[in-house]
């Protein structure tokens, strides 16, 4: 897989991803948040399909892509990929030191990342914003290499 990517001024940034097969996505990122998304078989020079997303229906679609919602098990050569890489999901319990703090806040080392929050009886906050407000009974979707989950986990 290829990306490329380009600054388009006033406007965002474009990313195009050429994968295996020849095939291209085009994906431009408003400034306002809106996402346009094409598809282009092979060499083909108009797109075979076109879609545009808000920014929020864009969040959820990567969280689906990163595994946030279903997190297939990893066969063949794919899980020596994955090898170091894992996804936690961590709870906010009554007591944790994350209860009523801010993601901004989060004490999180180098090499771990917050994916998403899920909330009971809220949908899923994907890549939540630095001012969401943690809290009891949140479950914190976490990735990186084990050491930095690890490293987090035992911080909490």
């Amino acid at each position: 897989m290829r990306v490329e990517e380009a600054v388009l001024p006033g406007v965002g940034r474009k990313y195009t991803i050429t994968v295996r097969s020849g095939d291209r996505l085009v994906i431009v990122v408003h400034t306002s948040g809106k996402r346009e998304l094409q598809y282009f078989e092979g060499d083909a020079d108009e797109p075979a399909a076109a879609l545009d997303l808000t920014d929020e229906e864009a969040r959820e679609l990567g969280a689906i892509l990163a595994g946030v919602l279903f997190h297939p098990e990893a066969v063949g050569n794919t899980r020596s990929k994955l090898g170091e890489k894992v996804i936690e999901w961590i709870r906010v319990l009554p007591g944790t030191r994350l209860a009523g703090r801010r993601v901004a806040e989060m004490p999180l080392p180098p090499g771990a990342h917050l994916l998403a929050v899920d909330r009971p009886g809220a949908p899923l906050i994907p890549n939540p914003p630095p001012d969401t407000l943690l809290e009891v009974g949140d479950t914190l979707v976490v990735a990186g290499t084990r050491e930095a989950v690890e490293a987090l986990k035992e911080r909490l």
